[in-house]
């Protein structure tokens, strides 16, 4: 009796003790589960050191095709790879999913056709593979860079201050190169005062020997190149130099030129910089050449003899292919934008382009700036440029309802001596 007592005494207190003995029986395992579900999970997702890439390259045949080249080995088969591609500081990846056969090693290959899908020239191209094997091992390499330049040319290079000057191999002595790079390290500090952008950390400048070449690469790249418009968001400056002599004038008015459009970019950011209009754009583009240019200012002044000036509002679009117009639209950009800055101050043009910045249309842009609307804008800059002018321009302005105005002071008179002579 005393042992069944006993017995029943010791199952009542192991009764008792069941549940925190079960708690620490799962309190023992339950860490060691964790542990084995991570690294379960790891296993899926973190690159395995079974894949190695030998081999990753890039070419091109300007203006043709970009071939992107991959040689890889795994420890198990290869399943899968893909192929992404963009141009530096651009939004849109492609993105290439490769046909192989699976296998512990593959070398795979990516052709991009540039003539139906162009990419602009002197820019930098990113590319990255992502591999994957059949043990769910995945592997995604670093970005790497092909610099697509034409490389139909041989270019010398100079650089100084940030700034790198490239220019035709064979076409020009190394005083040519550092013309160039002086004016360019000397204006852009100087029109950097006005624009307070951020400047790059590397500025490259590309000086073709001819329009007809610079116009060839641009129509490779698929783009319409027009003689003195710029297409800063390529992040590069490229430019024409065409004089065998004097060639430092030329430079003188295109390179501070197309400084300005680069830096009215990066002020604006590259995804709102056609919001800015193009008299803004152009205009602090011309009224920032270190020269005068004779032919605008000549073209400008027979404008104003007869009548001719072109309406601020249709120079808030591209400027027309017409030579004689395009030259005009100029002189008068480059004129408003002086106006501007001798009444508002470099206030005034920052406040513009913030505006633009934001998304505001031509004339909005000035009403919310300037305090005036676009055509209050042009008025006033037109009585600037004509001294005493400004009863002309009211006269221009109101002409119509000014001549309804003496139509009815005319008729009136018969009247008024009718009336008198009857008295």
């Amino acid at each position: 009796m005393g042992e069944t007592t006993r017995w029943r005494r010791v199952k009542k207190h192991l009764s008792k003790i069941r549940i925190p003995l079960l708690t620490l029986s799962i309190l023992l395992v339950l860490p060691q589960l964790l542990t084995s579900t991570r690294l379960a999970a790891q296993a899926a997702t973190v690159p395995g050191s079974d894949i190695e890439v030998v081999d990753s390259t890039a070419s091109y045949v300007f203006g043709q095709e970009i071939t992107f080249s991959l040689h890889a080995t795994a420890e198990f088969a290869i399943a899968e790879c893909y192929l992404f591609y963009r141009a530096k500081d651009e939004d849109l990846t492609h993105t290439v999913a490769l046909d192989f056969t699976r296998s512990r090693e593959i070398d795979v290959t990516h052709t991009h056709n540039l003539r139906t899908s162009p990419f602009s020239p002197f820019i930098s191209i990113i590319y990255w593979w992502q591999i994957g094997d059949e043990a769910k091992h995945k592997l995604v390499t670093d970005p790497q860079s092909l610099e697509y330049i034409d490389d139909r040319f041989e270019w010398n290079a100079l650089s100084g201050g940030g700034i790198t000057v490239h220019w035709l191999d064979g076409q020009r002595d190394p005083a040519f190169g550092q013309t160039a790079l002086d004016i360019a390290t000397t204006n852009l500090p100087r029109i950097n005062v006005e624009l307070q952008a951020p400047i790059p950390e590397a500025i490259h400048i590309y000086l073709y020997d001819s329009q007809e070449q610079l116009q060839s690469a641009m129509q490779l790249a698929d783009r319409e190149w027009i003689t003195g418009q710029a297409h800063p968001e390529m992040g590069v400056i490229v430019i024409a130099v065409t004089s065998q002599d004097g060639y430092g004038t030329q430079m003188m008015r295109d390179i501070p030129h197309e400084i300005t459009h680069l830096l009215i970019c990066q002020t604006v950011s590259r995804d709102a910089y056609h919001y800015v209009p193009e008299w803004l754009d152009e205009g602090l583009a011309a009224a920032n050449e270190t020269l005068p240019n004779s032919v605008r200012t000549i073209a400008m002044e027979k404008a104003q003899i007869s009548g001719d000036l072109i309406p601020l509002s249709d120079l808030c679009v591209p400027f027309p292919p017409d030579p004689q117009v395009t030259t005009l639209a100029y002189a008068q950009s480059a004129s408003i934008v002086k106006f501007i800055r001798d009444r508002y101050g470099a206030e005034g043009i920052r406040s513009l382009l913030k505006a633009y910045a934001q998304g505001a249309s031509c004339s909005t842009g000035v009403e919310q700036s300037l305090g005036l609307s676009l055509s209050g804008l042009e008025m006033t800059w037109e009585a600037s440029i004509t001294p005493n002018a400004e009863w002309k321009i009211w006269l221009n302005r109101g002409g119509f309802f000014i001549g309804l105005l003496g139509l009815g002071l005319l008729l009136s008179i018969p009247m008024i001596g009718f009336r008198r002579s009857g008295s």
